[in-house]
């Protein structure tokens, strides 16, 4: 089958690709493993990957079982265990099986990098940490995740 052309690279031995405006996933065979009928989707992460279906976001497995419900108005990857999605236009953090683990109902979340997440509430960027303990304060214009014990952040300082 000669699928549209996409980025899409294999994660935990699964690709998703797409064809006729749906997406679904394939083995490294080619042999497609998840049928093509979501409207987008993503790579896998913890052995779950985020899909979207009538507007709405929720996990699959590597089998195309549902464990999460498409219930979200944005997700995010799982990364160390955890997973930013947003319902009603606040983003709060899930565990694999789809219980919130850290109610935060802020404005924006990044995924958990080296045990932090990037976070905004009113309009202001801070870090928690796992424990949904306020590790950098609430001051920063913006923010990125962690990486290398390093993380970008703007105070929107202008001269």
């Amino acid at each position: 089958m000669n699928y549209e052309e996409t980025e899409s690279s294999f994660s935990e031995g699964l690709a998703w690709v797409k064809l006729n405006g749906k997406y679904g996933y394939i083995d490294k065979t080619g042999h497609e493993v998840i049928p093509l009928r979501y409207d987008f989707a993503s790579s896998f992460s913890d052995g779950l990957a985020w899909v979207t279906l009538n507007k709405k976001r929720g996990y699959i497995d590597k089998t195309g079982r549902e464990v999460i419900p498409l219930q979200y108005d944005g997700a995010g990857y799982f990364k160390e265990h955890l997973a930013a999605v947003c319902l009603n236009g606040k983003w709060r953090y899930i565990d694999p099986s789809g219980r919130e683990v850290i109610p935060l109902t802020c404005d924006w979340a990044w995924n958990f990098s080296e045990g932090l997440a990037a976070v905004c509430l009113n309009d202001k960027w801070g870090y928690i940490d796992r424990d949904d303990n306020e590790v950098f304060p609430f001051t920063y214009d913006w923010a990125s995740p962690f990486s290398e014990g390093l993380a970008q952040v703007n105070l929107g300082v202008t001269s």
